[in-house]
């Protein structure tokens, strides 16, 4: 059992991570419509929420916080966000990289031709910067817009800081504000000017269009930085229901995928919501020694892991490929897709476990080592 023991640390905040379990969960629960059968599509749908932008606004939240300790800090020189973005990139990369060039091999070896022929932007995190993404490795395009974050914002922030160093708060303040504002409105230019037939598709699955999630959570941690005591008179429990509320709310708000509401409007408002969320998430500590705070750390650590893992591995190689013998067509459940239903949860799970403990958990004990 010692094998299946996941070291959680002391200082974990159970509320983020219930809120990185509901993320995932809600991936989880999408990507596994594939495999249901149509009577029962409507109603998992009906359930799913946008779990890669709560991923988003919790990842600005809690790479926010850092970014402004080092400005406190006065630590604003390139060594130190060289040393920022080696410590982001040995905690993401490693297992990125491991899944990638895993699937480029099986593919290579059982069906060459879907190789994207520029596969080496996969490694670049360009694939979708500013066009389509390939159809290979569908989930790895909010990756790119997460590493792309990590690669823009901290040397804007740094230098701005530099530049006014007598009012950095003010201009922290008018750098995020007008990061969110300046994505919404060129969201709003790409809606005006589109011409295509799927908005979500071609457009808010690239990286700029969709940075304005991770901007909010900066802007929770500019709240809760330099305003702590408002940020603690907003620490209602009442506002996590009423904010998952508002979050379905705007989910059946939508009666069309294509009109200006849905691609412009709403990405925003939904980080807007689950950021009302975090002043309560961010103050709630329990005892993770009972079963159902364990299982939630447990999910909440291999949450990564999992997002590599479900779709792609799980769903498409596993299952499609290799209990159907069918990768590229559309998917139909049979007899037993129950079973094949439950493996997707509990593959996905296993794998993950293995691939957090094979390749996440030893580069994070290598980055931590002075």
């Amino acid at each position: 059992m010692g094998f299946f023991r996941i070291h959680s640390g002391q200082n974990r905040i159970f509320g983020l991570d219930l809120l990185r379990f509901f993320a995932i969960f809600f991936v989880l629960l999408g990507h596994s419509s594939i495999l249901l059968p149509a009577e029962y599509k409507p109603f998992a749908r009906m359930l799913v929420l946008d779990g890669v932008g709560l991923f988003f606004v919790l990842s600005g939240f809690l790479i926010g916080q850092i970014l402004f300790k080092q400005i406190n800090q006065g630590e604003t020189r390139l060594k130190n966000l060289l040393h920022f973005w080696s410590r982001r990139w040995m905690r993401t990369l490693p297992a990125y990289f491991f899944i990638l060039t895993l699937l480029l091999v099986y593919v290579l070896i059982f069906k060459a031709e879907r190789i994207p022929e520029q596969w080496y932007k996969y490694y670049l995190f360009i694939q979708n910067f500013n066009a389509v993404q390939p159809d290979f490795f569908q989930e790895s395009w909010s990756l790119s817009i997460e590493e792309w974050f990590y690669l823009l914002i901290p040397p804007v922030f740094f230098g701005f800081v530099w530049l006014f160093k007598k009012h950095f708060k003010i201009t922290l303040f008018v750098l995020i504000v007008t990061g969110i504002l300046g994505i919404l409105a060129y969201r709003y230019y790409l809606y005006q000017t589109y011409e295509g037939k799927d908005f979500q598709t071609d457009i808010l699955l690239q990286v700029i269009p969709r940075l304005d999630g991770i901007m909010v959570g900066v802007l929770g941690a500019f709240w809760i930085t330099y305003f702590p005591k408002l940020w603690k008179r907003a620490q209602h429990w009442l506002l996590l229901p009423a904010m998952f509320g508002m979050l379905f709310f705007l989910k059946f708000l939508n009666t069309n995928d294509a009109d200006i509401y849905y691609c412009v409007f709403a990405p925003t408002l939904k980080a807007l919501s689950v950021l009302l969320m975090l002043p309560f998430l961010s103050s709630w500590k329990v005892n993770t020694g009972n079963p159902v705070s364990r299982a939630v750390t447990f999910i909440s650590i291999t949450s990564y892991s999992i997002y590599l893992i479900n779709r792609t591995i799980v769903i498409d190689i596993f299952i499609k490929f290799g209990i159907h013998g069918n990768l590229r067509q559309k998917h139909h459940p049979g007899e037993y897709w129950w079973a094949e239903y439950l493996l997707f949860w509990a593959l996905s799970i296993f794998l993950a476990f293995l691939l957090y403990k094979g390749i996440e958990r030893p580069f994070m004990k290598l980055r931590d080592k002075k």
